[in-house]
């Protein structure tokens, strides 16, 4: 085998690693296998989490979490690994391309730093001479792995990204209030009851319970301007905690619209010619999958475009294009 053999079945296999790897499972049976087998496997790893915290099961199990803890890690590390690799033949991500900086920049994005983070702790494991029980309760963390064969938590994650600076802004505002809610606290509550508002900073848990409607009953105010701060502060609250759901909200559907018009948008260059070919079909049936659009919005907007082309056809003068409708169309178009 020559060398331009050899590095065309190092492209060969780099791009189809990536085809597996980043493209839906729909698209491709390999990918389907293996999004199916990596899905188990994360949710055997939380289960596995979840059982070895109860002393009976760890006891009686032996080694068989330990071996299972390394075989998940070698699948996971290898997965990383493989998306790295490839990640400069993912056809969704053109701006990853280059070489060093397109894998650099990938190895900054959310999914790829929860797969890092999946398999950081047994591998921190080996340095750390303290108790590991944090380490192994950071094993939850590959919990996350499954927002990546998720439609909806992908979307909610779009729209964290989208809509960032807003909610920012909604939570600096309530860090704002809980620090002058727990400062006001602080002054009026400390005479009357020193140990539970003995500082501002213990102060904050009683804002902070009050303003999300939790209220405990642990940490109540006693004094009368203390009784009115707690209702202003409950009443504030409500406003403040929901502003960040309307934000999503909001988010969400923007989102949504944005997909369902770049699908009607890409439906409308497919009819161009009055029908729709079974390759601009493929292609549509991919962009639904990508944009994790269901079937039932895609049907309706493929009908409501070629609905609304064909009363388009009706209401315009086939030769000349003009309105038929038009009072100033010759009499012929009538």
């Amino acid at each position: 085998m020559t060398a331009n053999d050899q590095l065309s079945f190092y492209r060969r296999a780099r791009l189809r690693t990536a085809e597996v790897l980043f493209t839906t499972s729909q698209e491709d049976t390999w990918s389907r296998y293996i999004d199916v087998g990596l899905i188990v496997l994360i949710t055997l790893n939380i289960l596995a989490v979840v059982l070895e915290s109860v002393k009976a099961i760890h006891l009686a199990a032996g080694d068989f979490f330990y071996a299972f803890e390394v075989f998940s890690v070698v699948v996971f590390s290898l997965e990383y690994v493989a998306r790295v690799w490839s990640v400069i033949d993912n056809p969704w991500k053109p701006d990853h391309g280059h070489p060093i900086s397109g894998r650099i920049k990938y190895m900054f994005t959310w999914m790829a730093l929860i797969d890092l983070l999946a398999i950081a702790p047994f591998y921190i494991g080996f340095f750390a001479a303290d108790d590991l029980r944090v380490l192994r309760a950071l094993r939850l963390l590959r919990i996350f792995k499954l927002t990546r064969y998720s439609s909806a938590m992908t979307l909610l994650l779009q729209v964290f990204r989208e809509e960032s600076r807003t909610i920012g802004a909604a939570m600096f505002v309530s860090m704002l209030l809980v620090f002058v809610a727990s400062t006001l606290a602080f002054v009026v509550e400390h005479e009357a009851q020193p140990e539970k508002f003995s500082s501002i900073p213990a102060a904050m848990y009683w804002a902070i319970i009050t303003m999300t409607t939790v209220g405990f009953g642990d940490v109540v105010p006693v004094t009368p301007w203390g009784k009115v701060l707690g209702g202003f502060i409950g009443i504030v609250g409500l406003a403040m905690v929901a502003l960040p759901a309307g934000i999503l909200a909001s988010g969400f559907d923007n989102a949504l619209h944005r997909r369902r018009a770049m699908l009607e948008e890409r439906v409308q260059d497919a009819l161009k010619d009055g029908t729709i070919s079974p390759q601009e079909e493929a292609e549509l049936d991919k962009l639904v999958r990508h944009l994790n659009l269901n079937t039932v919005d895609a049907n309706a907007i493929i009908y409501a475009v070629k609905h609304k082309q064909a009363q388009e056809k009706f209401v315009h003068c086939p030769h000349c294009g003009k309105s038929l409708h038009d009072e100033n169309a010759p009499d012929s178009h009538v």
